[in-house]
């Protein structure tokens, strides 16, 4: 056959499987460029070593080249009258032509190819053809579709015709003798890989590589109600267990990138199989994609807890310990330390470092985190903002819900941390994983940086000062990871804007983020869905139960009217009160009459402005507000007691 002739057919062979040149190159491992030249027959002496590889990428046969094993190729066997392909969509090639057939002989051919050469009863079949009932003529419709599937498979074989599908007491069995099979073919290769591993593994890892890029796709990808039967699931296995050996080969040579090809069909295809997820994080991280690594793990960690109920094996935390001490050189793509990421090939169900003394542990033993400061004593009303709370801690409807966001805000000195603090102590018990507590600094000159806060947190949870990450991005992955499919309360103080929250949002629910702001923070509500709790001045009956606590119920009910006039004086703003209840409470010999008085004397109009609740500041962005003028207990607390509350 000619270049261009054979270029044309590779084409459309690549076209029909769906592959894109780039993709085609990168699983034969050439260039696009060559790709490109033999489509269009512009390569004058192609290597057939090429050739063949590209050839089993897109699923073309290629026909015999006379001396073509001298360059490193192999010459290919002669067309088959008949082949079948199970690496991908059930496929039946007779004479070199696709055969369409209905759903119901292709699921019977796939439960017959992929345990050639054996019987297959009919009780089984009709298992796989009527998973409900079975129809009560369901023998003679077996026999029916035995009759069409040897008409697909042996029409124009002469006397071959019939013998592909024989008929034995209880069943039928597939003849795969004289037919193709890419089953068959994968078992092959992977055999001949395994046999050369031990003496040339760089020639075995390419072995398997071939035999992993020759799938098309998952075992039977168009025949779902497959996927579980016994037979499907054994190959399916065997196949998972092709990929972790090539993965493991590939990081003994120091290989990771390669590994993380040939691993990605199989990890997709079973995203709870830990030991494939385990080596896929460290393929990852060896590649210099240990963030990608970690979020995996916490994925994966996520979905266990999710589907299964269960944490992570200990192969799974071990590879997440593994590339938490990673050295910087393994996890930047450079190559690694010889066996720095290899399973021990003696304990397939362990990862450790197989090179030097064991580094130090990454994580510290903890107590649970509780990070809470002090509930505000005493505390008065609040009792919507309170209920409002609460709401939070309703289910969220689906397992997919976002993380609970909270923000309570309002103007200074409202109580809004106060309000929070309360809350969180009422339900630490919600959150048994433990509670942190964070201070942004949103309304000073110098907000805290996100990275900051990340270090503190991860230090919190028990990573060592060595083990912290050095970017703000790679600490957001870990912390991700770390309260993931956990119940973790965040009390972030004083926020600025909403991207200093946003940084320290874990990524999954179950967490709950609480968060008091001068502002709305209304980019957090209209993107991770926030709730907002507005906090405002007392009511006057509140005030005045403030001021009792403050001052003892005696002072209080002597001159109930003085204490709303105090009370009114300090804006009904709970830490105005206080702190002028506090000046107060230290002159026992000044009624509140005086009080009221004297600092309505001494402030005037400016005590009367500071006191006056100003309107909140509402940027457009939701993002920081400008700071208020100072509240009437910053007034009381710049001014001596005795030159106020003077008896």
């Amino acid at each position: 056959m000619s270049e261009g002739r054979e270029g044309e057919e590779l084409r459309a062979a690549r076209i029909r499987a769906g592959l894109t040149q780039e993709e085609a190159a990168r699983r034969a491992g050439i260039s696009v460029r060559t790709v490109r030249h033999i489509e269009r027959g512009q390569v004058r002496n192609p290597r057939h070593a090429s050739l063949d590889r590209l050839a089993g990428v897109v699923g073309y046969r290629r026909p015999a080249v006379p001396g073509a094993g001298r360059d490193g190729g192999r010459t290919p066997p002669p067309p088959a009258a008949c082949e079948i392909r199970l690496l991908g969509p059930l496929t039946v090639l007779r004479a070199g032509k696709r055969v369409a057939m209905p759903l119901k002989l292709r699921a019977l051919l796939g439960l017959l190819a992929v345990q050639p050469d054996q019987v297959v009863r009919h009780d089984e079949m009709a298992d796989v053809l009527w998973p409900d009932q079975p129809p009560l003529s369901h023998a003679n419709l077996l026999h029916t579709y035995a009759a069409r599937l040897r008409r697909v498979l042996d029409e124009d074989t002469g006397s071959a015709a019939g013998r592909r599908i024989r008929t034995v007491r209880g069943g039928y069995v597939l003849d795969s003798d004289g037919v193709r099979l890419d089953l068959r073919e994968f078992d092959e290769r992977v055999a001949h890989a395994r046999q050369t591993a031990a003496t040339a593994p760089a020639e075995a890892l390419e072995l398997y590589g071939g035999a992993l890029r020759s799938r098309q796709g998952r075992l039977l990808e168009d025949v779902s109600h497959l996927w579980q039967h016994p037979a499907v699931v054994r190959v399916a296995q065997r196949h998972v267990d092709v990929a972790i050996d090539c993965a493991d080969l590939a990081l003994r040579l120091n290989r990771p990138a390669s590994a993380v090809e040939h691993l990605a069909a199989a990890a997709h295809e079973e995203p709870l199989h830990e030991s494939l997820q385990a080596r896929m994080m460290l393929a990852l991280a060896g590649s210099g994609r240990r963030a990608a690594a970690l979020q995996l793990f916490a994925e994966l960690r996520v979905r266990l807890r999710r589907e299964l109920g269960v944490e992570p094996s200990q192969e799974v935390w071990r590879a997440r310990h593994t590339i938490l001490t990673m050295d910087a050189g393994a996890s930047s793509g450079e190559p690694p330390v010889s066996g720095a990421f290899l399973p021990s090939s003696g304990a397939p169900d362990t990862l450790v470092d197989l090179d030097g003394p064991p580094a130090a542990e990454p994580l510290r033993v903890i107590a649970t985190p509780a990070q809470l400061p002090p509930p505000p004593q005493p505390f008065v009303g609040r009792g919507e903002q309170l209920d409002a709370l609460d709401a939070l801690l309703r289910p969220r409807g689906t397992d997919t819900a976002p993380v609970g966001i909270g923000i309570v805000h309002g103007p200074p000195e409202t109580g809004k941390s106060a309000l929070a603090v309360r809350w969180a102590h009422g339900h630490r018990a919600d959150f048994p994983d433990g509670q942190l507590y964070a201070d942004l600094r949103g309304s000073g000159t110098a907000p805290v940086p996100p990275g900051t806060v990340l270090a503190r947190f991860l230090h919190s949870l028990g990573v060592r000062d060595a083990w912290l990450p050095d970017t703000t991005e790679e600490a957001q992955v870990l912390f991700r990871s770390m309260v993931a499919g956990r119940r973790f309360l965040l009390l972030l103080d004083d926020a600025a804007d909403p991207a200093q929250v946003r940084a320290l949002l874990p990524g999954t629910p179950g967490n709950l983020v609480l968060v008091t702001s001068r502002a709305p923070l209304t980019g957090l509500v209209t993107r991770e869905g926030a709730t907002r709790v507005r906090v405002g001045p007392l009511l006057p009956g509140e005030s005045c139960a403030l001021l009792d606590a403050c001052l003892g119920a005696h002072r209080v009910a002597a001159e109930p009217a003085e204490a709303g006039e105090f009370a009114a004086l300090c804006g009904h703003l709970p830490l105005a009160i206080r702190k002028a209840a506090a000046r107060l409470a230290a002159s026992q010999q000044v009624s509140l009459r005086v009080a009221v008085d004297q600092l309505a004397r001494a402030r005037g109009e400016t005590a009367r402005c500071l006191f006056r609740d100003d309107p909140e500041p509402t940027p457009a962005d939701g993002g920081k507000a400008r700071r208020a003028p100072a509240p009437p207990a910053a007034a009381l607390a710049d001014t001596d007691a005795d030159s106020v509350f003077r008896g």
